[in-house]
């Protein structure tokens, strides 16, 4: 599949992980199997056919039909930043969903650096991309915090259904970026207990420890409440304790005003 659902293609600030704050031009790619309960982007899950690509470009906003291949997407990037200088950022909805396009989109977007931000749920698709993007970032998720995943057209790996599915699939991806440029983040909600994060934390030492880990307070929605400063003080904490380097960093764009 060397095609992908793409909704939008933009320039912004990043807000999250080890780059926050460089301007990148954002591929937001359509189609999510997960469901968490504090998702900022909901209208991302769904592959729709009718839908069309939000382009803004230097010269104006536009749509163009969603289904694009590697090659026209690249050329989106490039409307969105003529200087060639910005990175690019795939996130979606799950950027992993379609392994044979990013491999595409790699090698169309060169010389750019291409981030690829993940949950990790799909460590297969993973191992085809290492290597060819310039940083990963690791969105890794509390099992509580989801729903059962949903069915989205792929290329065959299904997402992790249960707590030990998720263990298998976390375990190995962090053991593929382990030597790469990348970071874990950890989005973190009320009501959340620092015990919840430990076996998390624990893979992330074992596994892959000079990644830093960055933990993300929520940004409330829908029911969904931020931790108080007291949590993310004893997470960082308890990251310190497995030997991680730890920061807390919201989702600085939403402070910002932007995309």
């Amino acid at each position: 599949m060397s095609e992908a659902s793409v909704l939008e293609v933009f320039s912004s600030i990043q807000g999250e992980g080890a780059f926050v704050g460089q301007p990148q031009v954002f591929v937001r790619l359509a189609g999510c199997p997960l469901r968490c309960a504090w998702c900022d982007t909901p209208h991302s899950w769904i592959v729709d056919g009718k839908r069309q690509a939000r382009i803004v470009a230097l010269a104006g906003q536009r749509t163009e039909p969603a289904r694009a291949d590697a090659e026209r997407v690249a050329t989106w990037v490039e409307e969105a930043d003529p200087s060639g200088a910005r990175p690019v950022s795939v996130t979606g909805g799950e950027p992993l969903l379609y392994p044979a396009f990013l491999v595409r989109l790699a090698a169309a977007l060169a010389p750019r650096r291409v981030h690829l931000e993940t949950a990790g749920a799909h460590p297969h698709a993973l191992a085809r991309l290492v290597g060819l993007v310039g940083h990963v970032s690791l969105d890794l998720k509390l099992p509580s915090d989801l729903a059962p995943p949903v069915a989205v057209a792929g290329e065959g790996e299904s997402a992790p259904a249960d707590e030990r599915e998720w263990s298998v699939a976390r375990r190995a991806a962090l053991a593929l970026v382990a030597e790469t440029d990348a970071c874990v983040k950890l989005p973190v909600a009320a009501g959340r207990a620092p015990a919840d994060f430990e076996p998390l934390l624990a893979d992330v030492a074992a596994l892959a420890p000079r990644l830093p880990v960055f933990w993300q307070p929520i940004t409330p929605v829908r029911g969904a409440a931020a931790p108080d400063g007291a949590l993310l003080l004893a997470l960082v904490a308890r990251a310190e304790a497995h030997g991680l380097a730890a920061r807390v960093v919201p989702q600085v764009h939403r402070l910002l005003g932007v995309e």
